[in-house]
């Protein structure tokens, strides 16, 4: 696997479960020196050209977290085998399909860690594709501040270029300002990766930023650009179905969401030891 070019498609999402991985309810039995997966996944990118799959499955799915098992399992074991792509509104050129497991064996040795660490391997991966995922969003929503600077300084309405109005000035200035700020969340996330490895927050907090921040610039682009952002003669209607997904996969936003007020409930370090009160405690005598 490192030493010839290889494709691996990350197999955890299934039809009834996304961001609960520990929902995940493909099943995987020992059997001396194999292990038996049965079960099914979808919303698998690159599927059909896949060399090996990481494969999560459950020992059991009332145990949820401490259930879950990683394999890697080659694209060409018997049982095994991918689905047509699927339609989808945007990343059009990226392949998505099901993965169908039949009693596909697996020699043990292709387990990852021991068993029950699959949530954990699982987890440990998003940390490190988010930051990814987030730089994705930043360059689209770039790529759709550029194509509306064009824009703007060609088109006329009311005998004046559309730059030239504060409107449409202040919506550059602000998709300027979240690209940059996305640009900084994303190499911060990644740089905790590379020292620390310990990415999840930083991690989370650029995927959901970058990803609002790219819908959000994709649609302001679309809306300047008028009715010609909204035919395909240009690339805005394609770029603003491709942003959405963004805030979907490698976990929505809403679950960035979840751990971040996890980590500012539960783990943050306050900058002040004690709260300050700018309130007595005495009632007020009215006197």
């Amino acid at each position: 696997m490192t030493e010839d070019l290889k494709f691996t498609s990350f197999a955890c999402s299934e039809l009834g479960m996304g961001s609960d991985v520990a929902g995940i309810q493909t099943r995987v039995t020992r059997d001396g020196d194999y292990y038996v997966i049965n079960g099914s996944k979808f919303w698998i990118t690159s599927a059909p050209f896949a060399d090996n799959f990481t494969v999560f499955a459950t020992l059991d799915p009332k145990l949820r977290y401490e259930g879950l098992c990683a394999f890697i399992v080659d694209a060409d074991t018997p049982s095994l085998k991918a689905g047509r792509p699927v339609e989808k509104m945007g990343h059009r050129a990226s392949t998505t399909s099901a993965v169908m497991f039949r009693d596909v064996r697996v020699p043990a040795e292709n387990l990852l860690g021991k068993e029950g660490d699959g949530f954990r391997i699982a987890m440990a991966t998003f940390a490190l594709t988010r930051p990814a995922i987030a730089a994705f969003a930043t360059g689209l929503a770039r790529s759709a501040m550029e194509y509306a600077r064009e824009y703007v300084s060609k088109r006329k309405a009311f005998t004046k270029k559309l730059r030239e109005f504060e409107v449409i000035r202040f919506k550059l200035a602000e998709m300027y300002m979240k690209i940059e700020a996305s640009r900084l969340l994303y190499l911060k996330a990644a740089w905790e990766a590379d020292k620390t490895g310990n990415s999840t927050v930083p991690a989370s907090v650029a995927k959901a930023s970058t990803t609002d921040a790219a819908v959000w610039v994709a649609s302001e682009a679309v809306q300047i650009h008028g009715g010609y952002g909204y035919i395909d003669q240009l690339p805005l209607e394609k770029i603003f179905r491709d942003a959405k997904l963004h805030e979907i996969y490698e976990d929505t936003s809403e679950i960035q969401r979840l751990i971040l007020a996890r980590h500012v409930l539960d783990t943050y370090q306050p900058a002040m030891e004690k709260i300050p009160r700018w309130f007595s405690e005495k009632p007020p005598d009215f006197d």
